[in-house]
């Protein structure tokens, strides 16, 4: 039942990332000029919109991809089942994402790696509707998430343990929504009683419309990262050693005061947002969140374990140690690599 869930899963990727992978194969090749190569054309998945997600657009639209051969393209997925899948299929070798895909992959039989972690310890912020004032009054109702097992799933499981609830104890149902940007929707619109969302931008948005922040919570949890395929690694090594230098690189630019402007814009256009002051508050949340040395959290990824070997008791037979690839990382530390980019965005 599960390979042909993941079976299914994986077509319904394919038929997603069709259109993405048409227009990869359409782009005009820059031709090379001196004996220079073609760049490597790449495709990252990412499964929600969020500011955490800056990097990866930054690095497309200032073609930080592109100072390193590479043409990157970013592809929005669904949810992280359908990231899981589309690495079992062999439809993603790259994914913007953290440790419930590896960890989902390790349950599937996939061979996964978070190479980078960029954010190890992030926010979530429980909004409810505005008659919701206590932990209690949570009882009954309905909680939206993007996904069952997912990353916002799981901050809401451990926002619920903060505040002494049970999910099947105080009868709280889980309804699958989507995406953050879909879960604010579903929030004004009342399909859903209660969510956590993992950025101020839209938290305080719906403050500002009369719901409730009730509660902040600041788990450990590798939560945004690179994660790739074992196979592509030991394929194309140089491949995923010039995209970690290009995530890593656009995520120095945006911490750097020089790039607040440009990281704001980008955070407004990707998201849609018509309020300067939300992608403002966006872009304080990363600048606190993110690691200018992005190595993964082990601790993050035990704690991810924790709550998805609830669902799938597989989980606990699994070392998250191996998991994690860091060679990539301190290849570039050890090279100088980061610091060359500390010194070079320095104000």
């Amino acid at each position: 039942m599960v390979r042909l869930a993941m079976t299914t899963l994986a077509r319904k990727l394919r038929r997603s990332l069709t259109p993405v992978l048409i227009i990869l194969a359409l782009l005009p090749q820059t031709a090379p000029t001196h004996g220079a190569a073609a760049p490597v054309r790449v495709a990252i998945a990412y499964p929600s919109p969020s500011p955490r997600v800056a990097p990866l657009w930054l690095a497309q639209d200032l073609d930080f991809f592109g100072k390193y051969g590479l043409r990157g393209q970013s592809v929005l997925v669904r949810n992280n089942q359908m990231l899981t899948a589309g690495f079992a299929s062999g439809d993603i070798d790259v994914a913007y994402t953290g440790g419930t895909t590896v960890l989902g992959g390790a349950a599937a039989g996939t061979e996964l790696k978070l190479l980078a972690g960029f954010v190890s310890r992030g926010r979530g912020f429980l909004t409810v509707r505005p008659d919701i004032r206590k932990p209690a009054d949570l009882s009954g109702k309905r909680f939206g998430v993007q996904s069952i097992g997912g990353t916002l799933w799981m901050y809401a499981m451990l926002t619920l343990e903060q505040l002494g609830l049970d999910p099947v104890r105080d009868k709280i149902q889980f309804i699958v929504v989507g995406d953050q940007t879909v879960m604010v929707r579903a929030l004004e619109s009342g399909v859903i009683d209660a969510t956590v969302l993992t950025t101020r931008a839209y938290s305080l948005d719906l403050k500002k419309k009369g719901f409730n922040v009730m509660n902040e919570v600041f788990p450990a949890m590798a939560a945004t990262g690179i994660v790739a395929r074992k196979s592509f690694l030991d394929n194309s090594p140089a491949t995923a050693e010039n995209i970690l230098k290009a995530l890593i690189e656009a995520e120095y630019y945006l911490l750097a005061p020089s790039g607040k402007t440009q990281t704001i814009k980008t955070i407004m256009s990707r998201l849609k947002l018509s309020d300067p002051s939300l992608a403002e508050e966006g872009y304080g949340d990363i600048v606190k969140e993110f690691d200018p040395k992005p190595y993964p959290s082990l601790e993050g990824l035990k704690n991810m374990q924790r709550l998805l070997a609830m669902q799938n008791p597989k989980l606990a037979d699994v070392n998250p140690a191996t998991l994690i690839d860091n060679s990539f990382l301190r290849k570039l530390e050890d090279s100088g690599f980061l610091a060359q980019l500390q010194a070079r965005y320095r104000e």
